[in-house]
């Protein structure tokens, strides 16, 4: 491992290229778009990306806001290294309280520093920079991975905004469903007899849902909500409807949660009366867990940098970047932007955290990590060679 880049080297560069990726970040915060529709921020990083000498496809796979930006050094393309952006924001009025312009800010700007070290020390290789929405509800990598977007890449890179610094360790597999409750409706007060009550299948099963809670495991979750739970109180409901996940970190046990999932949805209809629908998502996310490598070299480059960090994550997250995980060797770097105040993600708190001028060291130093990663990837074959081996 010779002539590698010293880390003081990467923060200089990181300082030098931030002044002009800081509008690009600051216009998406300000206007946040959600899963699918973010036109504009994609728009905003594909111009940023061409203007700095990436070759841009938009639109790949079937995601209209999805983008692949590459940069080659070199006469062939060489090491294919994978750094991933978010911008997707939550429904109003949330918003950016994920602070995913800021996960757009790490991947774009460790992006230009590969992209100038590359080229300085002539490292050979290629940045490919993958614009990926809608991660927030609707699992565009996931999409993206079936697209074949991502064959030929060997890492892949993604940090994201947090109340700590570290490398995520523990991932939860999340199902989406649509459940919905039919019955026949009738006057509640002349003819009560005549209806069949969807939203007595509908508590029910929430009931149901409750009670399975005292028997998971504390690595599990079932969480949701009622959508539709009738018009008017006169009227006995024909319809309800609702949105749950089910979460855990394993993807066998996900499957077993799944049909006992829909074991409690069967058995509310039949108590009620009701007849029951289940839509399962088709965007699941895998429990995939990040390269054991790359997070134990990642946790090295952040010591050598200065940047503390736990021993693990505290939380546990629910991401489609676990489906590329399974895919490719992946990792997933965590950066504090609350100055270490424990504060939940999707809340406005972290909404305004994010939007602050303070939370930029953070993401600042998870692009300084993310680069010196892939140069490290990218000039010591012997850390490749582990990397695969682990895969």
């Amino acid at each position: 491992m010779n002539n590698m880049i010293d880390p003081e080297e990467i923060r200089s560069a990181a300082a030098e290229l931030l002044p002009t990726l800081l509008p690009v970040i600051e216009q998406v915060g300000q206007e946040p778009e959600i899963g699918f529709q973010e036109h504009n921020a994609a728009r905003l990083q594909s111009r940023f990306l061409q203007e700095n000498g990436f070759a841009v496809q938009q639109g790949i796979g079937r995601l209209a806001t999805a983008y692949k930006a590459v940069f080659t050094v070199g006469n062939e393309p060489g090491c294919q290294i994978a750094v991933l952006t978010e911008f997707d924001a939550l429904p109003p009025p949330l918003g950016h309280a994920c602070g995913h312009q800021l996960i757009m800010g790490a991947g774009l700007l460790s992006a230009l520093i590969l992209k100038k070290l590359m080229q300085k020390y002539q490292i050979n290789g290629s940045i490919n920079v993958f614009g990926c929405p809608g991660e927030e509800l609707l699992g565009g990598k996931i999409f993206m991975l079936e697209d074949g977007a991502f064959e030929n890449m060997e890492i892949a890179l993604l940090s994201h905004p947090f109340f700590c610094n570290g490398v995520t360790r523990n991932i939860l597999a999340v199902s989406h469903y649509n459940v919905e409750f039919f019955g026949r409706s009738a006057h509640a007060s002349t003819a009560p007899e005549q209806g069949i009550n969807a939203l007595d299948a509908m508590t029910i099963f929430m009931n149901g849902i409750n009670a399975w809670r005292q028997q998971l495991p504390s690595s599990a979750r079932v969480h949701g909500i009622i959508t539709d739970g009738g018009t008017v109180a006169n009227v006995i409901p024909d319809h309800t409807s609702g949105i749950f996940y089910v979460r855990s970190d394993n993807n066998d046990y996900q499957k077993i949660m799944e049909a006992r999932f829909d074991d409690i949805a069967r058995g509310a209809a039949l108590i009620a009366g009701c007849e029951y629908k289940l839509e399962y998502g088709s965007a699941a996310y895998s429990a995939g867990k990040p390269n054991a490598i790359l997070a134990a070299e990642a946790e090295k480059i952040m010591t050598a940098c200065g940047i503390d960090y736990p021993d693990s994550i505290p939380q546990p997250f629910s991401t489609d970047f676990a489906n590329v995980c399974d895919a490719l060797p992946g990792v997933n770097i965590y950066f504090d932007v609350t100055g270490g105040k424990p504060l939940a993600l999707h809340s406005e708190a972290f909404r305004q955290a994010a939007a602050a001028p303070e939370a930029r060291p953070g993401m600042v130093g998870a692009a300084t990590v993310m680069a010196k990663l892939a140069l490290n990837y990218l000039q010591d074959e012997s850390l490749r060679s582990q990397v695969a081996r682990s895969s």
